[in-house]
C-alpha cells in the first residue's frame, strides 16, 4: 500500500521522509529560531534563514515548508515541545499546589537561561505572527501557554484552600509579566544567576498566593 507523502508529512509519521530529510528540516527550524531571536519575526525571511543555516538556496526551505506560515507553525511546535520536555523533568509529579507553582516558576526561569533564543523566538512568533498564520487555534495555544496553565493551577489551589482569595486572571498575568522581565534581564545581562533569580521570584509569588493561616480563638 502506497502512502501519499503529503498526507504522511501532515500527520508527522515520518513515512514520507528519510532520515536525512528530517535532519535538514530540523536544521532549518534551528536556523529559524536563531534568526527570529536575533532580528525579530518581521525581518525574518527565507533568505536570512538560508544564510544562517548555510544552505545553498531558499528552495531547500520551500521543499520542506509550504511557506513562512508553515515554517513558523513548525518552529512554534518545536519550541513548545522542547519547553514542555524541559519543564516536565523539573516539575514534581506529586506535590502540593504551592510547591507545584514554585517549581513551575523556577523551571521556566531555568529554561530561559538554558534556551534564551527559544524564548525570544516564542514571544516573537506568538506576538507578531498570529494574524499571518491565520489559524484560530494558535491564539488558543498561545493563551494557554502564556496564562492558561497558570490560571488552572491558581484556580485549583484556591479550591484546595492552599491559595488565598485573589483575581486569578490578574495573578496569572502578573506572574507571566514577571517571567517576561527575566527574559529582558537576560538579554541585558547574560551572566544573570537564573537559579537565584528563580528562587527569589518563586518565593515572592508563594507569599503572594498563599492562604492566610487560620486564626485561633
Amino acid at each position: 500500500m502506497q502512502v501519499n507523502s503529503e498526507r504522511a508529512e501532515q500527520f508527522g509519521n515520518g513515512m514520507g521522509r528519510g532520515a536525512g530529510e528530517h535532519t535538514r528540516r530540523g536544521q532549518i527550524i534551528e536556523a529559524t529560531i536563531a534568526t527570529v531571536a536575533e532580528i525579530g519575526y518581521s525581518k525574518t525571511s527565507f533568505a536570512r534563514i538560508v544564510e544562517r543555516a548555510g544552505l545553498s538556496s531558499t528552495r531547500l526551505i520551500s521543499y520542506h515548508f509550504a511557506g513562512k506560515a508553515d515554517l513558523m507553525q513548525a518552529t512554534l511546535s518545536s519550541i513548545i515541545d522542547t519547553m514542555d520536555s524541559f519543564l516536565g523533568t523539573r516539575t514534581p509529579r506529586k506535590a502540593c499546589r504551592a510547591r507545584l507553582l514554585r517549581a513551575c516558576i523556577e523551571s521556566e526561569i531555568a529554561f530561559l537561561g538554558a534556551y534564551p533564543e527559544h524564548m525570544r523566538t516564542l514571544v516573537e512568533i506568538g506576538t507578531h505572527a498570529r494574524g499571518d498564520l491565520g489559524a484560530p487555534i494558535l491564539g488558543m495555544v498561545w493563551h494557554d501557554l502564556r496564562v492558561g496553565r497558570l490560571e488552572r493551577q491558581l484556580h485549583q489551589g484556591q479550591r484546595e484552600g492552599v491559595f488565598g482569595e485573589f483575581d486569578v486572571a490578574v495573578m496569572a498575568m502578573t506572574i507571566r509579566q514577571a517571567l517576561d522581565g527575566v527574559s529582558l534581564r537576560l538579554t541585558e545581562n547574560p551572566e544573570l544567576d537564573v537559579q537565584a533569580y528563580g528562587q527569589e521570584l518563586a518565593g515572592l509569588f508563594d507569599r503572594a498566593t498563599r492562604a492566610a493561616p487560620a486564626q485561633t480563638q
